[in-house]
């Protein structure tokens, strides 16, 4: 067993001679730059003589000759450094030195030429490492002597060049060694299926995101094309200055309400699907206070009542805590027969400049009257920009 597991600061350095620092400002910039790949050279190579003595441990067997688990291991807690370091230093060690296997026995070094280089100091931890990972990329069948060739290459190139040269000089002998590159992974396709979801925006209102079929949305691009051209230009407010996808926005919306009242929408508890706004009928004649939208939260008196142009009102008495104590029969102010007669007196929407027809208006109601004489129709963009 391994019993002396002495740190690298209790090494003993006794008997080694101190030499007297060394005044750096007194010196030249070329005994600096001298000194300097000098001791980078030195470093380099005890560098090496660390990786086979790794090497050579590794043969007799961590665990029977020291203890420690691994490799990795002794050399962290012996050397104090991280688990990264130790790794990437056991990784080059074994790659330039060889090791022993229990099943295949004695395994040659997987990069001689560069462990040449690491010996003489020309190359250091970083142009290995390239190295290794372009050795590491090539597949088994290339043969042998065309591998042992690529190594040679990469290493003399290493004595002169970076990692980055390295690495470029590898993507080229892996594309003549290798030129078919990797088998793709063949995977069957999902069958497709449509999604859709709709979720809070942080900066208000909501984002729907969706995944149609090709059909589905040709469709939807045919529908909204027309209603997201730009405004007519008027002397009032000038050109229409929304961005596509403003107006392709406003163009959906328009779409939604539409639809919304297409005589075959599917039901809902045996009524036609609806949203209900609670408010206030004070609050929904001044357009002033705060309502509630069914399911999405608060909404502005203001929206309540561009809701409620086009609604079904229904009368409901309320209790000091807010339960329910009369609710009455549901009146839509906007009849069919006011509908009809502004179709054939207003023709669309009553807006100035604005030419959008009838069935793409709803019927604004000022002061929440059924009365033809203060009724209009309006269209969806111009109540939005209103």
């Amino acid at each position: 067993m391994f019993e002396n597991r002495g740190k690298v600061d209790a090494v003993s350095t006794s008997g080694s001679t101190q030499e007297s620092p060394t005044e750096w400002w007194r010196e030249d910039v070329g005994c600096l730059l001298d000194r300097l790949l000098e001791s980078e050279c030195v470093q380099r190579r005890e560098a090496a003589v660390q990786g086979e003595v790794m090497a050579e441990l590794e043969r007799r067997g961590i665990r029977d000759t020291t203890g420690y688990g691994s490799l990795v291991r002794l050399l962290q807690e012996t050397l104090n450094i991280p688990y990264a370091e130790a790794k990437a230093r056991v990784a080059r060690a074994l790659a330039l030195n060889g090791t022993r296997d229990l099943t295949s026995g004695e395994q040659p070094p997987q990069a001689p030429a560069t462990a040449q280089a690491a010996a003489e100091g020309a190359v250091g931890a970083a142009q290995i490492d390239e190295i290794l990972r372009v050795l590491d990329k090539l597949p088994a069948a290339v043969p042998v002597q065309e591998r042992e060739q690529a190594e040679k290459i990469l290493a003399e190139l290493a004595r002169s060049a970076g990692p980055r040269e390295i690495r470029a000089a590898g993507r080229r002998l892996i594309s003549q060694l290798d030129p078919d590159g990797k088998e793709p992974k063949t995977r069957e396709p999902k069958p497709f299926q449509p999604e859709f979801s709709i979720a809070p925006h942080r900066e208000g209102g909501h984002q729907i995101k969706a995944r149609v079929d090709d059909e589905t949305s040709a469709r939807l691009q045919a529908m909204l094309d027309p209603l997201a051209k730009p405004r007519p230009a008027t002397e009032e407010d000038g050109r229409d200055t929304r961005t596509q996808w403003e107006r392709r926005g406003c163009a959906f919306s328009e779409l939604v309400r539409m639809w919304a009242e297409h005589p075959d929408l599917p039901t809902q508890a045996g009524e036609a699907t609806h949203i209900v706004v609670t408010v206030s009928l004070e609050e929904l004649r001044s357009g002033i206070g705060q309502a509630t939208l069914d399911l999405l939260g608060e909404i502005t008196a203001a929206e309540a009542r561009r809701l409620a142009c086009d609604a079904k009102i229904i009368p409901m008495v309320l209790g000091s805590h807010g339960e329910p104590l009369d609710v009455g029969r549901a009146q839509r102010l906007a009849t069919p027969a006011i509908r009809r007669a502004l179709i054939r007196r207003d023709g669309g929407c009553a807006f100035p400049g604005c030419d959008a027809p009838a069935y793409r208006c709803t019927v604004s109601l000022p002061g929440l009257g059924g009365q033809l004489g203060v009724c209009f129709f309006v269209c969806y963009r111009t109540l939005v920009s209103a």
